[in-house]
């Protein structure tokens, strides 16, 4: 495969990585000059994984070299206020972590460069949903990708982090949009450079939540093009990012701290369309800075996306005002998480803590393995991925908060004064981009259960035993109990049988009346998980694991 490691036996090998280590060798790669290895060792102890084999870990701190005067540069802020080394170039370093098979020729050819959130790794989420490990089943591993981290954030304590030069006025503020550079140069040096520590020829970057909001910003600024022209990264999934963007390239800029913001800039679309606010039409990709050298591109989103969090998911794919849907670009797909929060809750669901009802177990990890495997075979092997799932105005699933036919289930708090926030500066655009004009809040519209009808359904939302909403009143302890808790969802479970449905006068079937015992139930789950697996929106190999939660949320109700 094409991913590998320098590896040699010779004096003038072992002198070359010695020099490196020091930092003594400049690549003739003039955006990573170069870099130290702090520690080299077997990942996981050693331990295997199928035909991939074993892995190694290698930690250290990349420095770079950025030149203030390629125009791919200069749409970061304070560029002309950066020190400058004897060679004219800015300087900054960072940490990295790469984790790579030990036989590269086992590998699956791809490295997955997964932006740190906050300093913290993601990516692991993928290798085993229902384990608390970062090794878990190994499922990236057994996949044979390269996992690459890179520090981007400067304004963290610990993690991965990027020390970025400060601007030499009197304000002495740090150069934040430095860290856009970071990410992209990392792909290019892995992806064409014949000095980098790994290679490959094929680049994917994943980001999650902050780092998700990330990306759709590297994006619509144009860093997916690096300083000599190339495309770097070849596919991409900004996970639960919303229509949001990061605020990361201005001065002053504070990205840890955005966690509980609003973050939404126009635009928020790919494809360019009439702003009625501002009268400007852009697209995120539809810029003069991105529409050159475009990644394929995944959004995928929970519930809590579309509700809440300041990031009005909706707007991805309906226009500006929310009043008609949009077309995705040929290289983009988005997919809705149906009936998920913005992480799994802990299963078995714990009752009420910042929010009124228990926080939403519903797993979406198991999309997620499918749909990186989609991504992956469509930058290798152009397969086409699964058509894009979410809800849309046009049939009746993409309605407005008070529109949503939710049942009226006891002691659940009814859908009022939610609204989508307002519009955060974006400071490229005459008159900030509207900034602080309200913004339309769409959401998914749910089934006689409570639950999202569009999006990719979990099987135990076709063959459910729970309400499981994006959604989540706080708790008076909390906060306004009219208010959402943020990024939080909801789990309600049906009753076991229809006398105790009737005293407590809920409108949802129990249990015993939607299954005959619990072979049936399981028999349901199991024949609608294959469906999904052939849809591609599901792994087969998953099938076991998914049916085993099944069974066991079975008996968490039925048999306490």
């Amino acid at each position: 495969m094409s991913v590998f490691i320098k590896h040699g036996f010779s004096l003038q090998k072992y002198l070359l990585v010695f020099l490196v280590w020091i930092g003594l060798v400049p690549f003739t790669f003039a955006e990573v000059s170069s870099y130290e290895i702090t520690s080299r060792q077997p990942y996981a102890s050693g331990m295997t994984f199928g035909d991939v084999g074993a892995y190694e870990e290698i930690i250290g701190r990349l420095h770079y070299e950025i030149d203030p005067a390629n125009l791919q540069n200069q749409v970061i802020v304070d560029l002309e206020f950066a020190p400058l080394n004897a060679r004219g170039m800015i300087e900054m370093s960072g940490d990295f972590e790469i984790i790579v098979p030990v036989n590269p020729d086992n590998g699956n050819g791809v490295a997955l460069i997964d932006i740190p959130n906050r300093g913290n790794r993601i990516s692991p989420r993928f290798n085993q949903p229902n384990a608390n490990d970062s090794v878990g089943g190994g499922f990236l591993m057994q996949e044979g990708y390269t996992l690459v981290w890179v520090g981007w954030e400067f304004d963290i304590n610990n993690g991965l982090k990027l020390d970025v030069p400060v601007t030499t006025d009197t304000d002495a503020m740090p150069i934040a949009g430095l860290g856009f550079a970071a990410v992209r140069d990392i792909g290019s040096w892995i992806k064409y450079s014949s000095d980098a520590l790994v290679s490959s020829e094929h680049l994917l970057s994943f980001g999650l939540s902050q780092s998700g909001r990330y990306l759709r910003n590297y994006l619509y600024l144009g860093f997916n093009t690096d300083e000599a022209g190339r495309k770097v990264y070849d596919g991409m999934d900004a996970h639960i990012a919303g229509s949001s963007k990061i605020d990361l390239n201005r001065r002053g800029a504070t990205p840890v701290s955005q966690g509980q913001f609003n973050s939404t800039t126009f635009p928020f679309a790919d494809n360019a369309y009439p702003d009625p606010v501002t009268g400007v039409s852009e697209g995120l990709l539809e810029n003069s800075r991105a529409r050159q050298n475009q990644p394929r591109i995944f959004y995928t989103n929970t519930s809590v996306e579309y509700w809440g969090g300041g990031r009005v998911a909706a707007l991805v794919h309906t226009s500006p005002d929310g009043s008609e849907d949009l077309e995705l670009p040929d290289n983009v797909r988005f997919y809705l998480l149906a009936s998920t929060q913005h992480g799994p809750a802990a299963f078995p669901p714990a009752g009420p803590g910042n929010g009124q009802l228990s926080n939403n177990p519903l797993n979406y990890w198991w999309h997620m393995r499918a749909l990186l495997v989609a991504l992956t075979d469509w930058v290798t092997d152009d397969v086409e991925p699964p058509a894009s799932a979410h809800p849309r105005l046009g049939d009746n699933t993409l309605v407005r908060p008070e529109q949503v036919n939710f049942p009226d289930i006891p002691g659940v708090h009814t859908l009022i004064n939610v609204n989508a926030g307002t519009r955060v500066a974006n400071s490229l655009l005459e008159n900030e981009g509207g900034v602080g004009a309200a913004l339309p809040l769409l959401v998914p519209q749910v089934d006689q259960n409570g639950n999202d009808m569009s999006g990719l359904l979990h099987p135990e939302l076709i063959v459910p035993l729970a309400t499981y909403t994006g959604w989540n009143f706080s708790s008076p302890e909390r906060g306004d109990p009219d208010q959402l808790f943020p990024l939080a969802g909801s789990y309600i479970a049906f009753t076991p049988n229809r006398e105790t449905r009737e005293s407590l006068n809920d409108p949802r079937l129990s249990i015993a009346e939607r299954y005959s015992d619990k072979q049936d139930f399981l028999n349901q789950i199991s024949n609608v998980t294959q469906e999904i697996i052939e849809q591609r929106y599901l792994l087969a190999a998953d099938k076991g694991a998914i049916i085993e939660r099944a069974s066991q949320h079975w008996d968490f109700l039925m048999e306490p």
